[in-house]
């Protein structure tokens, strides 16, 4: 779809995207921002494989192609005059600028490949509420409809212009893995010119020295000679990827199929996850032509929000439990399968947009030398002709330990967890490691020297930098979600093998705590898992897990596993550490089994079977729309579905049949959460280790009643 489709209001993409970027705004040298844009290479002596910390990129570790164009932008600076006429005059001067940059960097080197050398820039007079004023694209005359992610014949939207907003994040998600995209905008007022979020300093298009550095800008991204330069993966391109083996020169081209996840932000993690298949030459596998729809589908939601709504959480739930946020851990809100039903959604709605196959086929993938830097040393490479698997990105932060190859790696092919093949850092191009470092103040700079660089957009400026990398891992085949459940007895088993998989990492000393609907997902036939379950030297309660597994027959083949664990913390070192708030708002092992019951409320009402059934759908849809809704509305539609009864004709045979099995849970939940009231004040291992144990017994207990009346039902 184009920008003839309805649209949303601006300003609620605003409200969503303001606690999010929680003072993360910040202004750079114009020249500091040309140069982390510009076509660059990695100096050969400043080459590490590895991040450690934010110290790992850094603008002196390249040579930077524009660091050698100074006389050409003072040349093409002169070249245009700036017009008064305000779209009009704008369009003219920064096509102005295009023509400039052009001119002179041909003269200057005459078979230099010019990546943007089609640019245009072009009023947008359309009538939505969400637009950019101007639009750059590759086209010689303004095209009837623009596309973030164009379909066969579409024209695609570059550069958006807003005199306005910003559009950053409409091109992330057309290009969700690249490192930076460039948006301009323009104070009609102060007629204040700005590139970037990361933003340039005000540049007043009337004065000489600032008009010169708007053209330095231009000048850096036509120093871009191909897709790589200009931030986007050449090793992936929503078609197919090429990661990397385990020996040095090894990779697979693979074909990708299925997104089972997308998380929406404008700042954080951005996870992403696909299924792919690495075609088996002996067969003709080409790579899928239908567009990528999320099975689920988060929004990020800044910590400031979720801490108030677990204040909000104290009388309705117990302490520390997360019983009003949504089924994903209390980060994000959630949206199930039926959220991104568009073939190809509008310019507007930033966290609908879906690649077009046919634009993405066109965009060849190289191999990149990209090196594994974990894997499981003790397991073989399982990757080979007709193996599938999935891919996971992330933005993740280097203020710390990076966690989750670690968890992964240790955990690896126990029950409810998935076979850990290998992680790497992404790179864009052969030398270029994708981070956000180069548009971010210098780590090193004390606190005075940092002020020079905040944007202050906010009452609360936040105290660092948020540097982060793009880390990318791949696992054995996921399957689907919970919400493809075919039955309650399939339901019940995958969530109960999940369980298992969160108490195997509690066994290695780790603590998920992002326990939700996308991360449980459930293989599509029973998978055989490398360690059976166990537990060494079990105590009293153990023991009774341990028997009432042995009646589930829990041993190597697993319906479910828990994925993603990038949230996670060792206890190992984590007690060790000073932590602020109160017990309440501490986040133990309770919390994580809150998430299981509400991941599961959530996938049973928003399964298809649901609608079995149902007379009228009215009820079904109320419910589906209070759990995607405010606290107090999931609050609500707990309440309905645990304390009323329901009927096959208001709510499907497939609720009716759960609603048993929630009442028990959640009452079991109620009856561990005064467990944790009665705990020491104290933080220790072993306090969490026990609620972990009773909550996992707890749990079993119920799930064991219901799946052996299932079964003796059959």
């Amino acid at each position: 779809m184009a920008l003839t489709s309805p649209k949303s209001p601006q300003n609620d993409l605003i409200d969503l995207m303001r606690p999010e970027l929680e003072g993360q705004t910040w202004t750079l040298p114009t020249d500091m921002l040309a140069r982390g844009l510009s076509a660059k290479q990695r100096k050969p002596d400043a080459d590490p494989r590895k991040l450690e910390s934010e110290h790992s990129d850094r603008l002196e570790y390249y040579n930077i192609d524009i660091d050698k164009l100074e006389p050409v932008i003072e040349k093409a600076s002169h070249h245009f005059p700036v017009e008064r006429a305000f779209y009009p005059g704008l369009c003219n001067f920064l096509n102005g600028c295009v023509n400039s940059c052009a001119t002179a960097l041909r003269h200057h080197e005459p078979n230099r490949p010019v990546f943007l050398q089609r640019l245009k820039f072009f009023t947008w007079h359309k009538t939505e509420p969400l637009k950019p004023d101007l639009a750059g694209s590759f086209c010689d005359e303004a095209p009837s409809e623009l596309y973030w992610s164009p379909p066969s014949g579409g024209t695609q939207m570059k550069i958006p212009v807003e005199v306005k907003r910003t559009y950053a994040r409409s091109l992330f998600s057309a290009a969700p893995l690249r490192q930076y995209a460039l948006v301009l905008g323009y104070n009609q007022k102060d007629r204040d010119f700005r590139g970037g979020l990361t933003a340039s300093k005000p540049l007043k298009l009337e004065d000489v020295n600032d008009r010169e550095d708007v053209v330095r800008l231009f000048m850096s991204i036509f120093t871009w000679k191909d897709r790589g330069d200009a931030g986007f993966p050449r090793w992936y391109n929503e078609n197919q990827a090429c990661p990397p083996g385990r020996q040095d020169g090894e990779h697979f081209l693979v074909n990708i199929e299925r997104l089972l996840h997308h998380s929406t932000c404008v700042r954080g993690r951005s996870t992403r996850v696909f299924g792919f298949k690495i075609p088996d030459t002996t067969k003709k596998d080409p790579p899928a032509a239908t567009p990528l729809i999320p099975v689920t589908e988060t929004v990020r939601r800044s910590q400031e929000n979720v801490e108030k709504e677990k204040a909000k959480s104290q009388g309705t739930g117990p302490l520390g439990s997360q019983s009003q946020l949504h089924p994903n851990s209390g980060t994000r809100s959630s949206r199930g399968e039926q959220a991104n039903s568009a073939s190809n959604p509008p310019m507007d709605k930033a966290e609908l947009i879906t690649i077009s196959p046919e634009y993405a086929a066109g965009e060849i993938v190289k191999y990149i030398p990209l090196a594994v830097d974990w894997h499981p040393s003790q397991y073989p490479l399982l990757l080979g002709p007709g193996v599938s698997a999935v891919l996971k990105s992330s933005w993740v932060s280097l203020f710390g330990a990076v966690i989750e190859p670690k968890v992964r790696g240790d955990c690896s092919g126990m029950f409810g967890l998935p076979k850990h093949v290998y992680s790497f850092w992404a790179y864009h191009t052969d030398t270029c490691i994708t981070t956000n470092h180069l548009f971010l103040p210098s780590s090193d700079l004390d606190t005075e020297a940092m002020e020079e660089y905040r944007w202050h957009l906010y009452k609360k400026d936040t105290e660092r930098p948020d540097y982060r990398a793009l880390l990318v891992q791949v696992m054995q085949d996921a399957g689907s979600s919970l919400v493809s459940a075919p039955d309650l007895r399939s339901f019940i088993t995958a969530i109960t093998h999940a369980h298992i998989g969160y108490y195997n990492m509690i066994q290695r000393s780790y603590q998920h705590r992002d326990v939700s609907i996308w991360n449980v997902l459930a293989p599509n036939q029973l998978f055989e898992c490398d360690i059976a379950f166990t537990i060494d030297q079990p105590n009293a309660i153990q023991k009774e897990i341990l028997q009432l597994c042995k009646d589930l027959s829990i041993e190597k083949q697993h319906a479910a596993i828990l994925i993603d664990a990038d949230m996670a913390i060792d206890w190992n070192t984590y007690f060790d550490r000073a932590h602020g708030g109160t017990k309440s708002h501490i986040h133990s092992p309770l919390d994580d089994y809150w998430s299981f019951y509400f991941v599961a409320q959530w996938a049973f009402v928003f399964n298809p079977l649901s609608l079995n059934g149902v007379q009228n759908q009215a009820p079904i849809q109320r419910l589906r729309e209070l759990l995607d809704g405010s606290p107090s509305n999931r609050d609500t539609a707990t309440a309905d579905i645990t304390k009323y009864p329901m009927t096959a004709n208001r709510y499907g045979e497939f609720l009716q049949q759960a609603q048993p099995f929630l009442e028990a849970w959640i009452d079991s939940l109620y009856l561990l959460g005064r467990t944790w009231v009665d705990t020491p004040e104290s933080l220790k291992c072993e306090v969490f280790s026990d609620i972990a144990d009773r909550g996992l017994l707890s749990f079993l207990k119920v799930a064991h009643k219901f799946l052996l009346s299932t079964s003796s039902t059959k």
